[in-house]
């Protein structure tokens, strides 16, 4: 049974500002919910609205979160987090449910969700924006291990970001796959042009090329690249479903946050691996919490893909010690659950 719920708001600043096409972040807001069985032990989650949906959508998401919590006491810790409408707040407070769940089995999250789940999961670099210096970062990633790297584009005209990564190719001696995120900026012609352009180069996928999207357009660009077109802030427009069925792109990059949680990721998973569509799972500078909620999620996961979770050295400050990376591997903590808790 659940006794109580802990909600714990907290805004932690960036070491530097992460640059996108829809959004400059400069500090990460969230709330932590700890939810509390009456017989001992608590769980862990995370809401963090998307930095994009500004102060109004930061609002709507609280107010939905702070309405599930007060339902939550009397509640069966087993139980769904059913009548949690809003994504985010539905998948902290599954978040919260699953991590007391694991603990109380003396499991980690991951092998709670899968048996067979692996201990570690691949990640790509966060490298930021294609900026002057992109290039550094690069090399301070490869030297630690990372050999795919993951840079926002989008941000220049298409013919001067080109030039820019054959540029950074050379200087990184061709040693990094290169993982590249538009954030919808371009219209179709553009896109086109940019995904030529990269015939010469070593790409592992380009993520959300058309500022509007649709099956039928994405399905003209994967047609023309043997990497892979990817599509993550528009599956909610879109539906993964109906993107899976289709075959426009052959990656979803999925935040368990926006889908509303494990659960539906998990199941949007088993419908992607069995039409050889990739998931790949990734976080916007979440908390250690979010992001390894979102890790152990990923380790659960039937692919051998790079997930986008290596974020946390972005943030300046954390709820407590983020989760150990080498090799360009994110290691999950020991320990039951989560394997970790917010520092008091």
């Amino acid at each position: 049974m659940i006794a109580g719920v802990r909600l714990r708001p907290y805004a932690l600043p960036l070491v530097r500002p992460w640059v996108a096409a829809s959004a400059v972040v400069t500090m990460r807001r969230g709330i932590l919910v700890g939810v509390e069985a009456a017989d001992g032990g608590i769980g862990w989650g995370d809401c963090a609205p998307l930095p994009s949906s500004g102060d109004a959508g930061h609002r709507r998401v609280f107010a939905a979160l702070q309405a599930a919590a007060a339902g939550l006491p009397g509640r069966a810790v087993a139980a769904d987090p059913a009548g949690v409408a809003t994504p985010e707040a539905r998948w902290a407070v599954e978040t919260a449910l699953l991590d007391l769940r694991a603990r109380r089995r003396g499991l980690p999250l991951a092998r709670l969700l899968n048996g067979k789940a692996a201990t570690e999961v691949a990640v790509n670099a966060a490298l930021g924006p294609l900026d002057a210096g992109c290039a550094g970062r690069a090399r301070r990633m490869l030297d630690r291990g990372f050999d795919l790297g993951k840079i926002k584009v989008g941000l220049a005209p298409v013919d001067d970001e080109l030039r820019a990564l054959r540029l950074l190719n050379t200087r990184l001696g061709g040693a990094m796959r290169l993982r590249l995120d538009a954030n919808r900026s371009w219209n179709e012609a553009d896109a086109r042009r940019f995904l030529a352009g990269l015939s010469d180069l070593p790409v592992d996928g380009v993520e959300e090329p058309l500022a509007a999207p649709s099956l039928n357009a994405l399905a003209r660009l994967q047609d023309r690249v043997s990497f892979a077109v990817a599509i993550d802030e528009s599956l909610a427009e879109l539906g993964g479903e109906a993107a899976v069925a289709s075959g426009a792109v052959r990656r979803l990059v999925v935040k368990p946050a926006r889908l509303g949680g494990i659960g539906r990721s998990l199941d949007l998973a088993a419908t992607a691996v069995a039409a050889e569509v990739e998931l790949v799972v990734t976080s916007v500078v979440d908390s250690a919490i979010g992001v390894v909620a979102a890790a152990h999620l990923a380790a659960a996961l039937p692919f051998a893909a790079a997930h986008g979770l290596a974020t946390s050295a972005w943030l300046a400050e954390d709820v407590c010690p983020p989760p150990a990376l080498a090799r360009g591997r994110l290691r999950l903590p020991e320990g039951a659950g989560l394997g970790l808790a917010p520092l008091e």
